[in-house]
């Protein structure tokens, strides 16, 4: 160990005494202390590197809607709690070796320095081992209660039944719900520093223009089939790799603005490139530049985002993106400059020239054609709730099972008919709803509400109601400082009130993703994009 006020090790240029305002610096070479830090280092990687994968990989496998996908899901789910864990207790020992300090790792992992300076590049890695190493997040406390409401539900009456009318059913949903929780808080701590936020961002925006390259080739192709070999048993309107356009739109909602706070950033760095008043030649020279090749790959991510979500034709899609544009908009209010969010507009226009107007015109024609569908189930879903059921709901996850319940509905005209065999399961009050559509063909069902919010009250009642609209306004109210992070949370929470996106894994795992990076953000004070 190198003391304060003398030199560092051999050729290092670093001088110990008068470094950084809040102590003096101590250049350490121990090896067991090396050790430490480098280990915190790798785990820290580690985690990044599974969020990475749980987010790319759940998305290109169809959503993650087949077990073998989801299964695998809640594997790295498990492993980046486990993550999580091992780089607290190795920071806690860090901390017990070393004092709560800040720590610099030098590039060439010889030797650590406490207390650095702001300013030295040659500290590529800095670690504060004085911060809380358990993550802190506002979604915490209402999670924790929606949980215990879900535990609660599948616990005997005295009557000797349970509140949920499914307890596997439940079961599954909680483990979901703690999967995702434990995935929320394991990326609160990996995305403590702005570099690491930084490049979640560009996963995402990177894997924005993987998944609208996939969906307009599959559109100008005319393919049957995802990747062209996969054919989903679930439905005929798949796009993209998900199983449906309308689940598709509802990640692009969240993808969108994300790559359009990178073409902000990009934007931003640019300006200061050419100046204040720059003119024709000095911004063609700029684009020649670092700064504008930037701009240049900035600005096709969320063209090419833009054109597959208007390509997919989701009605509620394209509406809720429209929607959070203009909160974004609003956020974005008093910037000066060029507005990215007109650029927005410009790409949509672009992207609706390339495609056409005529397939998002006949979508939008038959809108009311479709609605009756949606109306009876919605209709049927209130009907449920009486009494009780109010306060208790009918289980979590346990939606089908309750809407089993139900009398045959009045099918709007041109919907498939109830079959014989449906017809006799009514009278017989057997249950029949949680079916797979596969196994009674032709039933005109719904597994989902089409409406999250409205399945939520139907399977928790008013007060787990009221818990996901805290865990929606808490995550929101985190990304209030940053506009495009805002926009990607709202997205899918207006798009669910005519769908079902927090039913299909992908899209909940990149959302309480991105309401870490929020939580960070806000906690850190990085400065918001945009």
């Amino acid at each position: 160990m190198t003391p304060a006020g003398t030199s560092g090790p051999r050729g290092s240029g670093y001088a110990g005494g008068g470094w950084g305002s809040s102590g003096r610096s101590v250049v350490i070479s121990e090896p067991s202390a090396l050790r430490l830090v480098r280990r915190i280092r790798i785990l820290e990687r580690g985690l990044q590197g599974i969020l990475w994968l749980a987010v790319a990989g759940s998305a290109l496998a169809f959503g993650a809607v087949h077990p073998w996908a989801y299964e695998a899901l809640w594997a790295l789910c498990a492993l980046a709690g486990l993550v999580t864990l091992a780089r607290a207790g190795t920071i806690l020992r860090a901390r017990h070796a070393l004092g709560p300090q800040v720590i610099g790792f030098h590039s060439a992992g010889k030797w650590i320095v406490k207390n650095p300076p702001t300013d030295n590049a040659p500290l590529t890695w800095r670690c504060d081992l004085g911060a809380s190493v358990w993550p802190r997040s506002p979604l915490v406390v209402p999670t924790l209660l929606f949980a215990a409401l879900a535990v609660l539900q599948l616990i005997p009456n005295p009557g000797g039944t349970t509140w949920t009318l499914s307890p596997e059913a439940t079961r599954r949903g909680l483990v979901f719900v703690v999967t995702l929780f434990a995935l929320h808080l394991a990326a609160v701590a990996a995305f403590t520093r702005p570099g690491a936020r930084r490049r979640f961002r560009r996963v995402v925006a990177w894997l924005g223009l993987v998944l609208g390259f996939v969906a307009l080739v599959q559109v100008a192709a005319g393919l049957g089939r995802i990747y062209g070999f996969f054919q989903p048993w679930e439905s005929d309107r798949f796009f993209g790799p998900f199983v449906s356009r309308n689940n598709f739109a509802g990640y692009m909602l969240m993808v969108v603005p994300v790559a359009l706070g990178l073409l902000a950033d990009a934007w931003r760095r640019y300006r200061r490139r050419v100046g204040e008043t720059p003119n024709l030649r000095r911004r063609l020279v700029a684009m020649g530049t670092t700064e504008g090749s930037r701009l240049l790959y900035a600005a096709v991510l969320p063209l090419v985002a833009i054109a597959a979500l208007l390509a997919s034709t989701s009605r509620g899609g394209i509406l809720a993106f429209a929607a959070s544009l203009a909160l974004a908009a609003i956020g974005l209010r008093s910037r000066k400059g060029t507005p990215v969010w007109a650029v927005a507009l410009v790409f949509v226009a672009v992207a609706l020239a390339w495609f056409g107007l005529e397939r998002l015109e006949v979508r939008f024609v038959r809108a009311t054609d479709d609605a009756p569908g949606r109306t009876v189930v919605w209709q049927e879903s209130l009907d449920l709730m009486e009494g009780s059921r109010w306060a208790t709901g009918y289980g979590f996850n346990a939606y089908a099972e309750a809407l089993s319940r139900v009398p045959g509905w009045r099918l709007p005209e041109g919907a498939t008919p109830w079959p014989e065999p449906i017809r006799e399961a009514l009278e017989s009050e057997e249950r029949y709803a949680y079916r797979a559509p596969g196994d009674l063909p032709g039933l005109a069902w719904y597994r989902e509400a089409h409406n999250d919010w409205l399945q939520l009250l139907v399977e928790t009642g008013i007060p787990g109601l009221l818990l996901g609209l805290w865990v929606a306004l808490v995550a929101l109210l985190a990304a209030r400082g940053d506009p495009w992070l805002f926009a990607a949370l709202a997205g899918p929470l207006i798009h669910v009130f005519v769908d079902f996106d927090f039913q299909i894994p992908a899209i909940p795992v990149l959302w309480v993703i991105l309401a870490a990076l929020a939580t960070g953000s806000s906690r850190h004070g990085a400065t918001p994009t945009g």
